[in-house]
């Protein structure tokens, strides 16, 4: 069912009575909504209420005239673009030069045709029409372009952040603790003999697996944290605010919760899935310029984690 059109709005501005009844019934009479003003003044306060992006204006009138409206509407930088047409008694070149140098899109010298208003009304209003169309297509284009932008930053398998992602973001944090002298915790999380999981029940029940470990972390983590796919298995836990100690904390968290999903997996000594994490957390006393040197910290943690027999968190200060 296609939707009925709403009727384009038409500013009159005419200081002449007889002269602005006799357009408001023409216009309303080809389905225009039709609203008026006695001179430019009244135009310009009418304009800053109404979505009004029609306007059809006298050139002479008192207080302000035709161009002075024309001028100000041309330099207000109001979203959307106003057709103005000027409608006049003076019909020399220079002045219909100076009309259209004022602003106005048309001209038009009376007595002036009531079909020759009509077809340079329908020929404005394709012009807004037009305009409207490129707007919105710019805005849905603007709206694409942020999508990309952020799938760009997702990795699309586990649904969280990916390595340029967690690049950008690490950047950020890291200056802003180092700036306003602020904290922040590390946690590399690797899931235990993932390689073994592949080899077993195949790389599709892989890809499940590493989804379901991104969401346990996605819903222990705190709205604050980042989360992001370092590479393979590994996930990695960006906490602002947090200390060695809260970040083991919040590391235990996520470790139990995913032993806690007793995910079968016949190809580690536990028999369900489990992860191993390592932590650190940077503090501006600590001796650690780049926030590389915080990851490398955590990643040594990871390490002792593992080699401690995995399914557990080790920590080290940064």
């Amino acid at each position: 069912m296609s939707r009925k059109k709403t009727p384009l709005k038409v500013l009159v501005v005419e200081d002449e009575s007889l002269t602005c009844e006799v357009l408001k019934e023409m216009l309303e009479g080809w389905g225009y909504t039709v609203h008026t003003a006695e001179n430019g003044r009244d135009a310009w306060d009418t304009l800053q209420k109404e979505n009004i992006k029609f306007v059809i204006a006298d050139w002479i009138m008192p207080i302000m005239d035709g161009l002075t409206l024309c001028r100000k509407i041309r330099s207000s930088g109001s979203p959307g673009y106003t057709y103005i047409i000027l409608v006049t008694g003076k019909d020399k070149k220079e002045d219909i030069i100076e009309g259209l140098d004022a602003g106005a899109d048309d001209y038009l010298v009376k007595p002036f045709d009531p079909g020759e208003l009509k077809v340079r009304l329908r020929a404005g209003e394709r012009i807004l029409n037009l305009e409207k169309e490129l707007t919105e297509k710019h805005g849905r284009l603007r709206e694409l372009n942020i999508r990309l932008e952020e799938l760009a930053r997702i990795d699309s398998l586990m649904n969280i952040g990916n390595r340029r992602g967690f690049h950008e973001t690490i950047e950020k944090v890291h200056h802003r603790a180092c700036r306003y002298d602020r904290s922040y915790g590390i946690v590399l999380c690797d899931i235990d003999n993932f390689k073994a999981y592949n080899d077993t029940y195949g790389h599709i029940h892989g890809d499940g697996i590493l989804r379901t470990v991104a969401e346990s972390i996605k819903r222990t983590i705190r709205l604050s944290d980042d989360i992001f796919r370092f590479g393979g298995e590994e996930i990695v836990v960006i906490l602002p605010e947090q200390n060695l100690v809260s970040t083991a904390l919040a590391a235990e968290r996520i470790r139990k919760d995913i032993e806690d999903l007793c995910l079968e997996h016949r190809g580690s000594e536990r028999r369900i899935v489990t992860v191993s994490c390592g932590v650190t957390a940077f503090q501006n006393e600590c001796d650690a310029p780049r926030w590389e040197i915080v990851l490398d910290r955590a990643d040594k943690a990871l390490y002792m984690a593992k080699t401690a027999g995995r399914n557990q968190v080790a920590s080290l200060p940064a």
